[in-house]
């Protein structure tokens, strides 16, 4: 492989401009890309990396400037480097989405709504390569074929030829049968495709006008294991089909490790070690790395509590304003590479419900959505829950674990009564709520809470965390007077970890973890005995999740409260559970210890689970 350098970064600043002061989002920052080469950037929210990747693409918002450095790029070997940051915007306009393609993390975003696939893939190649319609329709088969979300022509042969039973079908046949399957994945519409299939589409788009440069920006953060798993190994081939330079950015170092060949690590806008893959993982030098790779939960090991970055790192302003980073040592540490087991108080172990009954039961539930035929009349119900049978006994937290769409935040709802049952029964802390109505389903609505995956969507942004929190209060009447209620959300927001002086903010000046506290505070304000966890972290940080997950188990034990925490996660869910149930297309896989699913999984598909989740090599 040839090996000459694509991208010279040299001590970029970006600067955002506001009314009140200048952010440096990127702070002189400095690195290289050589051609095949693939650079994982990795860092929490905040660190600077996506406004990186912006700035080389030319796509910075009007509020951002370039007050110093160069990014030089070559298009392809034996060219002159240009300095990007010195063309016209015309100029840059030139290397975008054609030399120069990004991967955005949210394809639904990415992609417009009103037009199909096709007419998508066919405009950027068009506007790019300069070709007309029929081979700009041939190239966007071609590369929906490459990322695998259409069979190659060989296998449609064969798929076709199984499908008619082995008959003798003719080549005209053949041809017509498949342009017929081409046609028809070209004009479906974003909204007819999954989470992957999007991600493979805005793949197809980014490689279609063959890029010397691939940005992938958060590509597969939204995504189940199983699917992120298939979209790394795609990645995988495509770069080193194309020899592809590409820059990969993710927050999770098992991610990186997948599929980089050097890590450059942001913290505050800047560089603070960078490196190969093997060094960064088992050698890390700089703190903030050694907590990042020591946050993420391993399958491996059970820890009380995980370890955090700040139990690494301490940071503190200078003079100048200036960050001084100090470096911590934990209680406990292992080998550079694996989690560190901090030794804390124990919490309280969960009740085993060997002599108690349990406090919730679910028995058989059947929960269909109708699936609507000729004049609108139901043909037939799609089974979302389907003959699921469990129990949760006090203090225990019960996993969930499953791709999407196997049904678990279907259970979730329904267990709260927020969606109807079909059949089945649902008994809550000896009584059943099955069809309760009224004043009955307003007291349970007390006892049962649940906090949701996206905070920004589940908070009103028109009310004050302060409102939000004391707002179930009002609803239930709960405390003699307003002073006693503000007391009371005072003392919740400083549990979770958030100053009570904030209850005067709005959700948008927190960060995705604080926010996801106030769910968490809110959760707690009518202090229920029974919660609901529905991916409540898989948008976040791994640091920030850490955070958070550490701070549900505090609480359980502060509270007695009970969980059932829902993750497509199962490093996650194995961390926080006592017991857990693998979920597959509304039925229950299989129901055990976390580590007995792990270790001895009796069902295939577990087992795929456990495959797809990015190890890290460590």
């Amino acid at each position: 492989m040839i090996k000459d350098t694509v991208l010279d970064v040299r001590n970029l600043q970006v600067q955002f401009v506001t009314d009140e002061k200048i952010v440096a989002a990127v702070d002189g920052i400095s690195f290289q890309l050589q051609r095949g080469q693939t650079l994982g950037i990795v860092g929490e929210s905040g660190s600077g990396k996506s406004v990186t990747s912006l700035a080389i693409m030319g796509l910075l918002s009007s509020t951002a400037r370039t007050s110093q450095g160069e990014i030089w790029f070559t298009p392809e070997t034996g060219q002159s480097a240009v300095n990007l940051l010195a063309l016209s915007s015309e100029q840059r306009r030139q290397f975008r989405g054609g030399e120069i393609a990004m991967i955005f993390q949210e394809p639904m975003s990415a992609l417009n709504p009103v037009f199909d696939i096709g007419f998508q893939l066919t405009e950027a190649i068009r506007l790019h390569q300069g070709v007309a319609d029929a081979e700009a329709r041939r190239r966007a088969i071609a590369s929906l074929q490459e990322v695998k979300l259409l069979p190659s022509d060989e296998q449609l042969r064969e798929n076709y030829r199984l499908e008619m039973g082995g008959a003798e079908i003719g080549d005209r046949e053949l041809t017509h049968h498949i342009n017929e399957q081409k046609a028809a994945i070209l004009k479906r519409f974003p909204h007819e495709l999954s989470g992957g299939q999007l991600q493979r589409v805005t793949i197809a788009m980014a490689i279609s006008c063959n890029p010397t440069l691939l940005i992938a920006d958060e590509p597969t953060t939204a995504l189940d294991v199983t699917v992120q798993a298939t979209i790394l190994e795609i990645l995988r081939e495509l770069c080193a089909a194309r020899n592809l330079s590409t820059i990969f950015i993710t927050h999770d170092l098992g991610v990186i490790a997948e599929i980089a060949d050097r890590v450059a690590v942001m913290y505050k806008g800047k560089i603070v070690e960078q490196g190969e893959i093997e060094q960064l993982f088992y050698r890390p030098q700089h703190p903030y790395t050694k907590g990042l790779l020591a946050c993420r939960p391993r399958l491996e090991g059970n820890p009380a509590l995980l370890p955090t970055v700040a139990d690494f790192m301490e940071v503190e302003t200078d003079a100048q304003g200036g960050i001084v980073i100090k470096e911590k040592i934990p209680l406990e540490t292992a080998s550079p590479g694996n989690a560190i087991a901090i030794e804390k108080e124990k919490l309280p172990q969960a009740n085993n419900g060997v002599k108690q009954p349990p406090l919730l039961r679910a028995e058989n539930l059947r929960v269909g959505f109708p699936q609507r035929g000729m004049f609108g009349r139901t043909r037939r119900y799609f089974m979302a829950v389907n003959d699921v049978s469990f129990e949760v006994y006090s203090g225990e937290t019960l996993g969930l674990v499953g791709e999407s769409g196997c049904g678990k935040s279907t259970l979730a709802r329904t267990l709260l009564r927020l969606t109807p049952i079909m059949d089945g029964r649902i008994e809550f802390d000896g009584e059943e709520i099955t069809n309760i109505k009224g004043k009955r389903l307003r007291r349970l609505r007390r006892e049962m809470q649940i906090v949701f995956q996206n905070p920004y969507n589940s908070l009103d942004p028109r009310m004050s965390i302060g409102q939000t929190v004391m707002e179930p209060l009002g609803i239930h009447s709960v405390g003699k007077s307003g002073k006693e209620r503000r007391d009371r959300v005072a003392y919740l927001l400083e549990r979770v970890g958030l100053h009570p002086d904030w209850a005067r903010r709005y959700p948008h000046e927190f960060s995705g973890g604080q926010r996801q506290r106030v769910c968490i505070a809110r959760a707690l304000a009518l202090n229920p005995k029974f919660i609901i966890c529905d991916e409540s972290v898989s948008a976040l940080d791994v640091s920030v999740q850490a955070q958070v997950l550490n701070l549900l188990k505090e609480l359980q034990g502060e509270f007695g409260l009970t969980y059932i925490f829902i993750s497509h996660d199962l490093s996650v869910v194995k961390f926080m559970s006592d017991r857990i149930i693998v979920m597959n297309k509304g039925k229950v896989e299989e129901i055990g210890d976390p580590e007995q699913i792990y270790r001895q999984p009796q069902q295939e598909y577990t087992r795929q689970l456990i495959a797809s989740i990015p190890s890290g090599g460590f």
